[in-house]
């Protein structure tokens, strides 16, 4: 839930200086990328060159650093653009509250949260705004997202949208989360949101950390429609040492479960016993197929550390 006390971590809102001519401070900006950074150095060059090469112009950029002590401030420190807002937190705070604080900072009518070590592609800001802007009853939209490993190569192309393609209503994409014991949906990326929906709805709840974003995407689409665009723009980094890479598969599942039988408690969404026997089936089988994804980027991971570790061997005089 967002609250005022996040405010109370934040040490002091700098807004950077940069190149872009003739920006209005001013006047809000039709769409704000939210970046949440901690300890974000290995990755977040990639991630600020994917948002500040969109088409779309009309936008901001406020990232927050929760106290990284890595390279992430030598990093913000070294971007000179007016589109760009840091904001630096005093302690670390919980993930759930440095995403809540990101974007409740953000001034745009339209909002898009990247983790610090996702990509965008340069017409992915644009598509989604276009479809909002189109239509006041649309709450969400939605593009198919890569999966890469840690150097950025692919594991999974196109992912993310199945039964969900076009403009649907909230119930059927509830339903298609159940039946699908997944997320069709997609990671933060992957997603584009109206501000006031968010702030009705609640914004991010970290009871359960695992499905938080499809938990939020569930609250979004009981304020408007669902809009999935079947085009590849953003891309969603499987690391070996990520958040849920940390988390155990039995966790993951045991969280995803939960949260399946909160929706389908919930009597607005009608979801049908087929959808719930389905759903519970494929519940196992996805997570299976996530710990796979999870254990190949690991392996890749390691196999590169190895072959570095032999290169230096190699360098090193006798």
């Amino acid at each position: 839930m967002v609250t005022n006390s996040d405010a109370e971590h934040t040490s002091r809102r700098e807004a950077v200086a940069g190149s872009t001519p003739g920006l209005d401070r001013e006047r809000p900006p039709t769409v704000s990328l939210c970046i949440p950074a901690y300890q974000a150095e290995r990755h977040l060059r990639t991630t600020l060159d994917s948002v500040l090469a969109q088409t779309f112009t009309d936008l901001e950029i406020v990232i927050v650093d929760n106290n990284s002590s890595d390279g992430t401030r030598d990093i913000l420190d070294g971007l000179h653009d007016d589109r760009v807002r840091i904001i630096r937190n005093t302690t670390t705070v919980p993930m759930v509250d440095n995403f809540n604080l990101a974007i409740r900072e953000s001034r745009g009518r339209f909002v898009k949260l990247v983790c610090a070590d996702d990509t965008i592609e340069p017409e992915c800001v644009a598509t989604q705004a276009a479809v909002l802007e189109a239509d006041a009853e649309v709450a969400l939209v939605s593009v198919r997202t890569d999966f890469i490993d840690d150097e950025g190569a692919l594991l999974r192309p196109a992912r993310g949208l199945g039964g969900i393609v076009g403009r649907q209503p909230g119930q059927r994409v509830v339903r298609r989360i159940i039946r699908s014991g997944s997320n069709p949906i997609g990671p933060p990326v992957a997603a584009m949101f109206r501000r006031v929906d968010f702030d009705r709805c609640g914004g991010f709840r970290g009871e359960l950390l695992f499905p938080m974003e499809l938990d939020l995407w569930s609250r979004l689409v009981k304020k408007g429609d669902f809009v999935g665009v079947p085009r590849t723009l953003a891309s969603f980094r499987i690391g070996s040492d990520s958040n849920t890479a940390l988390t155990s598969a039995r966790s993951q599942l045991a969280q995803q479960l939960e949260f399946a039988s909160r929706l389908i408690n919930d009597p607005e969404w009608e979801i049908p016993l087929s959808d719930r026997v389905l759903g519970r089936i494929n519940s196992y089988d996805m997570q299976m197929r996530r710990s796979l994804l999870f254990a190949l980027s690991a392996l890749r991971a390691s196999r590169r550390k190895r072959a570095l570790g032999s290169t230096d061997d190699r360098e090193r005089p006798g």
